[in-house]
């Protein structure tokens, strides 16, 4: 997630005294916390949703959109479904050196516009490169300005709130992974036809028009929101902030705003904005670079670090591999030619289910040459959408649960240990199950598992990096994870159309591996051998 440079400014100290000025961890902690909190997440919801609606609304449309888009081998489909991460992971790192100069509002406001104008325009594009094209470029805003969401609203936190917040609002973020699945269940199977401008909208072209309401309705509420009153302290607004500050009072505790104890703010000095852009983008590159050699090549940290970022890497290629696939694969098996199916022996394999021979809609093509280059037109049974939306609130919900019960090192070991185990399992027991039900639950089995190790992650990295090395890693654990995503997808789609049972069976084997890292849980680093690039150019300014 990008980090700004007023995170680390250093800030003067000060007496207790209501008449001399206040720091900003002094003046956030007397607002309180209360309704303007409240307002505040539920006005960045549908931003913070948006992210996860661009890069899940594509793996939706696979099946219906198959022809429009000449989605005709499982390879394409994964390129399409993997895209916006590419943009993610290709263009993140430059959103890390503009904001210190742009305020997160100004950034919201224009990535929510352009995203918004995206998603329409990818309702009614007709090429498969094009509509490729829409996507890196919206994947490019979900990589920046979207990304920092948390960060703006940690801003309007004292320390003492920060951790619960974190916690609650982690919640609601994830819950947009249930609303593209519950759309998808109300809108693909129905056979709605539209014209628009001129043009047919077939069921998946309006649920992508569907799917841009939250942009739209996150640039409203964008407009509205208030300047972080850190950036306004940063930028020597002191006026500005004072005035904020006392309205979060205002409202967090029904006392009128004259009765705010703060009566004048500390304006900190910031040299490097008298620097040119260039420079201090320049400098935060170098403390960034040498922060990451601090982990890679300093013994205390390499341990950890490795861990956490293997594990990391893991727990992202199932969980977003899976996730994104799972609704396309059991719209195939739902049409799979049982009639066809001459072993009476046996039930088929799920390998064998996605034979594109083995499909109904494949029957009038099969005795065509030209048969591989055929798109289908797909029956979509609502359940599959429906088990979709199941699979994404089990997901959101046990690893929700599950963070109230990690509260220990051993405790964690004991829950990252079993999720793999069963991930394993899964894995390698897909393939074979006897039907599709079972697939199916095999299936959320890893959705559900590598999603609770994820989380682990993360708490793990708290634990074990200490505190200056670890806006760092958790950034680098941010890029990790978008990889994985990529690097899952691509596999993958390439495996179903070769060797489909590898597809499975590999996620099995590397799962296994998984689980044998996890039994080695690192300790925390408590002491640090190398005084980190990030500390010593803060002490400096």
């Amino acid at each position: 997630m990008p980090t700004s440079d007023r995170d680390h400014d250093k800030i003067a100290t000060t007496t207790d005294s209501t008449n001399e000025p206040a720091d900003f961890d002094r003046a956030i902690s007397t607002t309180g916390y209360g309704l303007f909190n409240v307002l505040l997440l539920l006005a960045v919801l549908p931003i913070a949703w948006t992210a996860t609606f661009d890069t899940t609304s594509g793996a939706f449309i696979l099946a219906s959109a198959e022809c429009d888009l000449q989605l005709i081998t499982f390879f394409r489909k994964g390129v399409l479904v993997a895209f916006p991460y590419i943009a993610m992971i290709t263009t993140g790192f430059i959103w890390d050196y503009i904001t210190p100069y742009i305020s997160m509002k100004t950034l919201f406001i224009l990535a929510l516009f352009g995203d918004s104008i995206l998603n329409i325009v990818s309702s009614g594009v007709q090429s498969y490169y094009a509509f490729l094209l829409v996507k890196f470029i919206s994947g490019i805003f979900v990589g920046g300005p979207l990304a920092m969401v948390m960060t703006y609203l940690t801003e309007f936190h004292s320390a003492k709130y920060k951790p619960r917040f974190t916690t609650w609002t982690g919640f609601l973020f994830a819950v947009a992974n249930i609303v593209p699945a519950a759309l998808g269940f109300t809108i693909l199977p129905l056979d709605w036809h539209i014209g628009i401008l001129g043009q047919d909208y077939g069921s998946w072209r309006i649920y992508l028009l569907i799917c841009s309401i939250p942009p739209v309705v996150g640039l409203v509420t964008a407009t509205m929101l208030p300047e972080s009153p850190k950036y306004l302290m940063a930028i020597g607004r002191s006026d500005a902030a004072l005035k904020l500050l006392r309205r979060m009072y205002c409202m967090n505790t029904r006392q009128p705003a004259d009765t705010f104890p703060i009566k004048a703010l500390f304006v900190r000095q910031k040299t490097q904005l008298a620097r040119s852009v260039l420079d201090t983008s320049l400098e935060r590159m170098r403390i960034s670079l040498y922060n990451t050699k601090v982990l890679l090549t300093t013994t205390a940290y390499l341990p950890a670090f490795c861990f956490v970022s293997f594990l990391q890497f893991g727990s992202m290629l199932g969980f977003n591999t899976m996730r994104l696939w799972v609704p396309h694969l059991f719209i195939i098996l739902n049409n799979f030619d049982a009639e066809k199916w001459t072993p009476e022996e046996r039930q088929p394999t799920i390998c064998e289910m996605l034979d594109r021979r083995a499909a109904l809609p494949g029957r009038q093509y099969l005795n065509c040459s030209n048969f591989d280059d055929a798109c289908f037109r797909w029956t979509i049974n609502p359940s599959v959408y429906q088990n979709s939306t199941i699979i994404a609130s089990s997901a959101v919900l046990f690893s929700f649960l599950a963070g109230f019960i990690m509260t220990t090192k051993l405790r964690k070991q004991i829950i990252m240990l079993t999720a793999l185990l069963i991930s394993v399992a899964s894995s390698f027991g897909i393939n074979w199950a006897q039907s599709p039900p079972y697939m199916l639950t095999l299936a959320a089995a890893v959705i559900v598992t590598t999603r609770i190790a994820g989380n682990i992650v993360t708490a793990v990295n708290v634990d074990v990096i200490p505190v200056p090395l670890r806006a760092t890693s958790t950034s680098i654990l941010v890029i990790i994870g978008n990889i994985a995503a990529i690097v899952g997808n691509l596999i993958f789609s390439a495996l179903l159309d070769t060797k489909c049972i590898i597809a499975f069976m590999g996620l099995g084997c590397f799962f296994s591996v998984c689980f044998c890292v996890s039994l080695f849980f690192p300790q925390p680093v408590k002491e640090l051998p190398a005084k980190p690039a990030e500390v010593s150019e803060i002490s400096k300014a």
